[in-house]
């Protein structure tokens, strides 16, 4: 999820640049894409995948996955998909919930021993299991006060207050929304009538090979053959008279019967929108073009366009409740800090105030990459833009991002990216470094002019707007004072003949125009 800023100001921008860091570091602590890819497996083979947001021991947001099968809502009143009530009911270890409520010790030793269903061999454990279950009612409209969240055993409250949020603590990921209801319909679900289907033609099949795809010896009834010589043995001599045995295996399962067994794992394949190559990996005959596997992959894609959709907002959702969460606990703690993951290691990133998250900002999602993810579509599109003259070939290599040019396009790029560090740094912090000869002078003079048309129109500060105008000026001396005096002409001297200028270098890249 990216934050962006609707012609926001310099400060709208900042907050949203320091959102988006906030949001990566607490994903990346929280491990949310591993926990994201196991609730999309959950909605696909239960119906609907579950991410839990709370706060941990520790003061921190914490993320967990929950089966839906925790959860339980009136169907009455989640009839539209919406409901105003929600449980959970979870085994907690009993040490971990006298833990979580020192107060309450009492009452939890005295809770008695939960078990995960009636089974006899569930109470053969050796773990201490207490049901608990959570509960919440959101408040009827703004400002209403009867929302609650109450945490109970079998026979103690361990909490009871007021819920003034309008959503549960759940980001919830439905395979297919039914018509009717709160949770979701999986694949497997839509599955389960050819699945039957197949499972009793491989129970046939099963079966058939049993009773007759065995081997069997016919010998003619009266013949002078010995029955022990006839075995497993290498090389074994057997002795008749009459007419020769015979070794024969029966057709025990007709043709049709496989060709119908194919036909319904084609059908399934069609069912679910995944083709059989796809499956196991594989690329059709011919496509060996980087525009071909484009064209292919989105073929692909566009089958799970809706389900592809979800997922984005699965992701867009969690980092609102995320933030929404670290700004409860950054109002009571004074502070909430994460650390945040970059190309140059990790560095630490307070929320921002929250007055400033009170302004409007639009969360939208947006795939990491435009780009194919696949070595040989990537280089082709590559290529194509470079000859279109959308990029030039510097900007073409950064796009490449192969892991055996990474220390090449840290070479070629070290220049800019260090100008856009010390311009980054001026316009953030306030934070200014002079330029030195050993600088790009040419491209920090159109870099530093890009940073000041494009934030001195945002409100930014007239001290950093006159470090950007230094930094640029400064450069410019440089540049000057880099350059040789010109030559003092000798009267009365011939003039000078000027070579031919070489050729340009070129490119198999780029067509020479």
């Amino acid at each position: 999820p990216i934050f962006l800023t609707d012609n926001g100001d310099f400060k709208a921008r900042n907050l949203a640049k320091k959102l988006n860091q906030f949001v990566m570091g607490e994903f990346f602590r929280c491990k949310a894409y591993d926990l994201g890819t196991l609730a999309l497996r959950d909605a696909a083979v239960l119906g609907t995948g579950c991410l839990k947001i709370y706060e941990g021991q520790d003061n921190k947001v914490q993320i967990e996955r929950v089966l839906f099968t925790e959860l339980l809502v009136d169907p009455n009143d989640s009839l539209y998909g919406d409901p105003r009530q929600m449980y959970q009911l979870k085994l907690v270890d009993r040490e971990v919930l006298i833990e979580m409520f020192p107060e309450k010790k009492n009452d939890i030793l005295r809770t008695e021993q939960a078990f995960p269903d009636t089974a006899g061999d569930s109470a053969r454990t050796a773990s201490d299991q207490v049901m608990v279950i959570e509960g919440w009612h959101l408040p009827s409209g703004p400002g209403a006060k009867d929302g609650k969240h109450i945490i109970a055993c079998t026979n103690v409250s361990l909490l009871d207050e007021d819920y003034d949020k309008e959503k549960f603590p759940f980001i919830f990921m439905h395979y297919s929304q039914r018509l009717l209801g709160f949770f979701g319909q999986s694949l497997a679900e839509q599955l389960m009538g050819t699945q039957v289907e197949i499972n009793k033609l491989l129970m046939t099949i099963s079966r058939s090979i049993n009773l007759v795809g065995v081997p069997r010896v016919f010998v003619e009834d009266g013949s002078k053959v010995v029955k022990a010589q006839l075995n497993n043995d290498v090389g074994s001599i057997v002795t008749y008279r009459g007419t020769k045995p015979i070794y024969e295996v029966a057709p025990c399962v007709p043709a049709e019967v496989y060709q119908q067994l194919q036909r319904l794992v084609d059908y399934a394949y069609q069912q679910s929108g995944i083709s059989a190559l796809s499956a196991a990996s594989q690329k059709p005959a011919g496509l060996d073009s980087g525009a071909a596997l484009r064209e292919y992959d989105d073929l692909q894609s566009d089958r799970f366009a809706t389900l592809s959709k979800r997922y984005d907002n699965f992701y867009v959702e969690l980092a609102y409740q995320v933030i929404d969460l670290a700004k409860c606990i950054a109002e009571r703690d004074g502070s909430y800090s994460t650390v945040y993951p970059n190309k140059n290691g990790t560095r630490e990133v307070n929320l921002p105030d929250a007055d400033l998250l009170k302004d409007t900002y639009i969360i939208q999602c947006f795939d990491a990459s435009s780009l194919p993810r696949d070595p040989a579509g990537r280089l082709q599109k590559v290529v194509e833009m470079i000859q279109s003259g959308m990029v030039d070939i510097k900007e073409g290599r950064r796009m490449l991002d192969f892991p055996d040019l990474e220390q090449q396009e840290k070479l070629a790029n070290s220049g800019e990216e260090r100008i856009l560090s010390i311009l980054d740094k001026i316009i953030e912090e306030g934070e200014y470094t002079p330029p030195d000869p050993f600088m790009d002078l040419n491209l920090a003079i159109q870099l530093s002019n890009q940073y000041y048309n494009l934030y001195t129109p945002t409100n930014l500060e007239e001290e950093r707007s006159e470090m950007l105008r230094t930094f640029n000026s400064q450069c410019i001396a440089l540049q000057q004072a880099a350059q040789p005096p010109a030559p003092v002409a000798v009267p009365g001297a011939p003039a000078q003949r000027l070579a031919n200028p070489e050729p340009l270098p070129t490119s198999p890249l780029i067509p020479q125009t």
